[in-house]
């Protein structure tokens, strides 16, 4: 049985946890484009608490625009943004001089759709975890499915702490974008993600 997942923008380690655990896997792109969801935007730690950075989209057929479709607005200086928010926020973390320029590519990447630049990230991640990539979408759009992470709640975390650059400041702030993880803990991302979450 496979598994279906949303596409997602540097996911939280939740959803990366419930994605690696499951034997096949697909991500969704025949679905209609839901606004507002981790499919464009993360979350990471600063020195004031959590930030949200968002990719800005362009839906080319309106509210109809399905996922494989959405294309990305490079017109905005989203990507400056995004990046310079990462810097500020992951200079001084443990392994951040061996993932920034990685990630920076990625961010930095000429990708015009969502599911590409989403796609070379999940590749990426396989790459640090040490697993065989296989780039793996729907054909179709399924309305039920007994495997169905399409609309899970991937904010709850049920993992073990580590720590955070700015965990003096706010505590400890759970179920971030994989980000946080990758800079804090570099390759040992692994004991979070290939793990079953007690």
């Amino acid at each position: 049985m496979t598994a279906l997942f949303p596409s997602a923008y540097f996911p939280s380690i939740s959803y990366l946890n419930s994605f690696f655990l499951e034997d096949h896997v697909a991500i969704e792109i025949f679905e209609t484009y839901p606004k507002q969801t981790l499919r464009n935007r993360c979350e990471i730690a600063t020195s004031n608490g959590k930030l949200r950075l968002s990719v800005p989209i362009k839906r080319v057929n309106g509210s109809k625009t399905l996922t494989r479709d959405i294309r990305i607005d490079n017109a905005t200086s989203w990507k400056k943004e995004h990046w310079r928010s990462i810097q500020t926020a992951y200079a001084s973390a443990p392994y951040f001089e061996e993932y920034d320029k990685e990630i920076h590519h990625l961010i930095h990447s000429k990708n015009e759709h969502l599911i590409d630049l989403n796609n070379s990230i999940l590749e990426f991640l396989y790459k640090v975890l040490d697993q065989t990539y296989s780039r793996t979408e729907t054909a179709a759009f399924k309305t039920l499915t007994d495997k169905d992470f399409r609309n899970a709640d991937f904010k709850k975390y049920s993992g073990q702490k580590y720590i955070q650059v700015f965990s003096e400041e706010n505590g400890f702030l759970s179920n971030l974008s994989i980000l946080d993880l990758l800079f804090n803990e570099g390759p040992f991302i692994r004991n979070w993600i290939l793990q079953k979450l007690k």
